[in-house]
């Protein structure tokens, strides 16, 4: 990633596109389908300005409310098994929680289950946990709140005008330790 300029560019459509397609005349799978995708997709995007110095400290620390629902018993959720995340997670009990930016979109990258959960005519929120969390948390995200955070990804003020990189002998390569302040 050369320009971070023309990622934030493609963000920015992508994110005018979700906006649009929240709403919808008639429900159809297809469109569930579409509308996730587009999330997915979003995802990867943000967390390739987190993974490369291009967003500045500001950004970096940007966090997203959700809702998190403690996994119950010692039955594993399986996608193709008996139950849904009704009968594996305790939704009678959320609890609040910050997700930080970068985990947000290791949960819609690496999810195992994504469910957008609907009110009227609109995409509200949705029940996903990674593969990595299936057996601890599920979290549910207001769509409005996500669209918001991955709004500030597509800002060029988030972008990074200076940097500074430090040698590391653990990895073998410049890290980079200060970026806008």
């Amino acid at each position: 990633m050369i320009e971070s300029c023309y990622w934030r560019a493609e963000l920015r459509n992508d994110l005018v596109w979700l906006r649009k397609k929240r709403r919808y005349q008639r429900w159809s799978e297809k469109q569930q389908v579409l509308f996730e995708r587009k999330l997915m997709i979003v995802a990867f995007q943000v967390r390739s300005l987190l993974d490369r110095p291009k967003v500045n400290d500001q950004a970096r620390g940007a966090c997203l409310p959700v809702l998190r629902y403690k996994k119950i018993g010692d039955r594993p959720f399986t996608a193709t098994g008996a139950g849904w995340p009704e009968d594996r997670f305790d939704m009678e009990q959320p609890e609040p929680h910050t997700l930080t930016a970068l985990d947000v979109c290791n949960q819609l990258i690496h999810y195992y289950w994504m469910q957008t959960i609907t009110e009227g005519k609109a995409f509200v929120s949705m029940l996903v946990f990674s593969d990595y969390q299936r057996h601890k948390w599920a979290y549910q995200i207001r769509i409005e709140d996500l669209l918001k955070l991955f709004g500030v990804f597509s800002e060029e003020s988030s972008a990074i005008t200076s940097a500074a990189f430090k040698w590391n002998d653990k990895k073998q390569d410049y890290v980079l330790v200060n970026a806008d302040g």
